[in-house]
């Protein structure tokens, strides 16, 4: 490799020699001067203050003239230099970028630093990348590496590391921070170079094994037909030409079997639905008082977390599961949450163009970033009347045809509330329920209530496969 050519980040020579070595994990313990907030000079610096201290002293002392000038620049050289540090502006580029783009919870992502400094070489400067509190201590990187390069007035450095979010989120990573110091190493000031990064941690997606769709069984038990259905599929017939019709739309076969001119007639039949309901209250999925369960933080970036919890990830993970299995068989999918809200919209993670419904192949991955940084909502009473219109009219605009889904996902839920969704939903439509609980024995007048209306109903538990669950309400009749 050229001295002069900057290394690709696929290289085996960029992973030598810009990985690990670059970096520690383990900062040393504050010392005395850093906890007594004496860091805008360093121990060089005080060190001369000191002795311009001591000089000023024995110059009063002796009554001599030029050890006072001498006091005096040793007072004064390291002062200035912390000035004209605090007033300076930082002449660092940073560039972070993410390998993959965004991560997946419980899964190695590579974070690369590029830093480049303009003008002459720059002193060595030490750095830090913040990260939040979950990744433990930042790396601490050494500006300029020993394998800096140099294009023209500008030397720049690569450095990597690699990270495990334990959750799903948006982590803040960053800002890269720089010890600044002078040339002479008596001042010392540190400063943010650039501003965080979004890291985007994705939950992950369970691949659902092909099975009879819940609700597809026919009187006697046998599985209807269901033909497999694409986006935008067509349904094409013929009928005789009739003056007008383009020569392009002739259908020579049939034309052929029929002894006269028949043209293609395509009817388009639409996209078939699921609707993906999520229950986001936190009475459904956090149990207060006795039993209470652990809250789960959720990173949003730069906002305030939202909390979840186990069984609100497991419901959040079957959503995701169940409609990226019902995206690969033809359905056009809709998540939203037990307000009629699109995830999209209540979402910090969803794409800023994010469109609904999820279809085509990359409908799991849209889905996947829509529900990255969903939390738990607090209910307002107030409100509950007019989320239930709400929620009724989301559902009619979004189940149109006959062969629609709406799969229910919720968590505790009393009598009541089951008859509520009844009511809301009624009994035409072709409904799968998943209740997510901790004993699924105590749902069992619910389940009950949901099957007599002709539903697909399970209680399940977060310890429960999702695949299991899904082949299971395929064989209920």
């Amino acid at each position: 490799m050229e001295p002069n050519s900057t290394p690709s980040p696929d290289t085996e020579e960029f992973r030598e020699a810009h990985s690990f070595s670059h970096w520690e994990l383990d900062e040393p313990p504050a010392t005395l001067r850093e906890r007594l907030h004496l860091g805008f000079l360093t121990a060089r610096g005080w060190g001369l203050f000191a002795a311009g201290a001591g000089a000023l002293f024995f110059a009063f002392l002796l009554g001599r003239r030029e050890l006072l000038a001498i006091s005096l620049v040793l007072l004064l050289t390291p002062l200035l230099a912390a000035f004209l540090l605090r007033f300076g502006n930082s002449t660092l580029a940073v560039t972070r970028t993410f390998n993959p783009p965004m991560a997946v919870s419980d899964s190695s992502v590579r974070v690369r630093l590029h830093i480049a400094h303009q003008g002459r070489n720059a002193a060595a400067i030490q750095l830090s990348d913040t990260l939040p509190a979950d990744f433990g201590k930042g790396p601490v990187l050494h500006y300029p590496s020993h394998t800096a390069t140099h294009s023209g007035s500008e030397s720049s450095s690569w450095y990597e590391y690699r990270l495990r979010p334990a959750t799903r989120g948006i982590y803040p990573i960053g800002p890269l921070r720089a010890s600044v110091g002078d040339v002479f190493g008596l001042a010392a000031r540190p400063a943010a170079v650039d501003s965080p990064s979004a890291l985007i941690a994705l939950p992950q997606c369970e691949q659902l094994e092909p099975a009879t769709l819940p609700g597809e069984h026919g009187s006697h038990g046998q599985a209807s037909s269901n033909r497999r259905l694409t986006p935008d599929s067509f349904e094409v017939m013929t009928r005789e030409y009739r003056p007008g019709d383009t020569v392009r739309r002739i259908h020579w076969p049939a034309t052929a079997r029929r002894g006269s001119l028949m043209v293609r007639q395509e009817d388009y039949r639409a996209t078939p639905r699921a609707v993906v309901l999520i229950d986001r209250s936190r009475a459904a999925f956090l149990a207060q008082g006795v039993g209470a369960e652990p809250v789960i933080s959720i990173p949003q970036f730069t906002a305030t977390p939202k909390d979840s919890s186990r069984r609100f990830e497991w419901a959040l993970h079957a959503a995701l599961g169940i409609g990226s299995h019902l995206s690969h068989t033809g359905f056009g999918i809709d998540l939203i949450d037990d307000r009629g809200a699109a995830i999209n919209s209540v979402s910090a993670s969803a794409a800023a163009n994010g469109l609904e419904p999820f279809t085509g192949v990359h409908a799991t991955t849209e889905m996947q970033q829509a529900l990255a940084a969903v939390g738990l909502a607090e209910p307002i009473p107030e409100q509950l009347s007019e989320d239930r219109v709400e929620v009724a009219a989301a559902l009619k605009a979004r189940l149109r045809e006959s062969g629609d889904r709406l799969i229910l996902i919720l968590g505790e839920t009393s009598t009541a509330q089951a008859n509520t969704w009844l009511s809301i939903v009624g009994t035409t439509t072709k409904v799968t329920v998943l209740c997510v609980v901790n004993h699924a024995e105590r749902l069992a007048t619910v389940m009950a209530s949901f099957r007599q209306a002709g539903w697909s109903a399970l209680a399940v538990t977060p310890t429960m496969a999702l695949n299991d669950i899904w082949n299971e309400l395929g064989n209920q009749k």
